[in-house]
């Protein structure tokens, strides 16, 4: 899934070593893993491959062409819908034989996949209240909560749509109102997490806090990872029930 390529940088804004750690163990970037018990390809294993083919040539191809010249139409048009079958089955067997992610894993980067779209709406947000502040309820921070989560579920809707994109039959405006219906559900989640932390830090231990104090970036950092523990049974839940497609 491309668009993952950009939810583990991001989440790595604010969790920094637990998303490498996460990319390593879950995203893996997309790579395939190679066992530590398959055997290593010798570095002149390539060399003698070339150079057997290349003994082949000579001797072989003239045989193989003689023997496909005494060939009729019927022999050719069975050998290649033998041929059809055996690319079916053998993509068939690879496409099973591929190694299922375990369900937690899954979650995990359901909910970092989330987790991008608040970080970047965070990160851009007090910047822009600062510029334009408002009240809601009476209260700036209020003003400040609302504008970053209207944004992150812009920004929370386009990576859902990229992440479902080819995945489900839906397209178009049927797609952007999945895309809605899933992350609205886990980015309120995280959000619940996120301002629940940063209500404590702002209402109980520190009072206003302003982007350019460090303070304020270490106590977001924490609310994001309070953001992630409470989306993620969101998440479970929305996967168990086949609202979101597992990741």
């Amino acid at each position: 899934m491309k668009i993952m390529l950009w939810v583990w940088p991001v989440n790595a804004l604010w969790a920094g070593p637990l998303a490498i750690w996460a990319y390593r163990a879950i995203g893996n970037g997309g790579k395939p893993r190679i066992s530590a018990d398959a055997p290593a390809q010798a570095p002149g294993g390539m060399g003698d491959m070339h150079h057997g083919m290349g003994k082949m040539v000579g001797h072989d191809m003239g045989a193989m062409h003689h023997d496909m010249s005494n060939m009729t139409g019927h022999d050719m048009a069975g050998m290649h819908h033998d041929m059809a079958n055996m690319a079916d089955h053998g993509m068939a067997g690879m496409h099973h034989g591929m190694p299922k992610r375990p369900f937690w894993q899954s979650i995990v980067a359901g909910t970092l996949h989330c987790g991008a779209g608040c970080t970047l709406a965070d990160l851009v947000t007090p910047w822009l209240f600062a510029a334009a502040p408002f009240l809601v309820l009476a209260s700036p921070v209020f003003g400040e909560w609302t504008l970053a989560y209207l944004l992150a579920l812009v920004i929370g809707v386009g990576f859902q749509y990229g992440g479902l994109l080819g995945m489900v039959p839906e397209t178009g405006a049927a797609l952007v109102w999945r895309a809605l219906k899933v992350d609205f559900f886990s980015l309120s989640a995280w959000q619940v997490g996120m301002y629940g932390w940063m209500g404590f830090a702002i209402f109980g231990v520190f009072g206003p806090l302003h982007p350019t104090e460090p303070a304020f970036w270490l106590m977001m950092q924490l609310a994001m990872a309070c953001g992630f523990v409470t989306a993620y049974p969101m998440n479970w839940l929305l996967v168990k029930t086949g609202v979101k497609s597992p990741m």
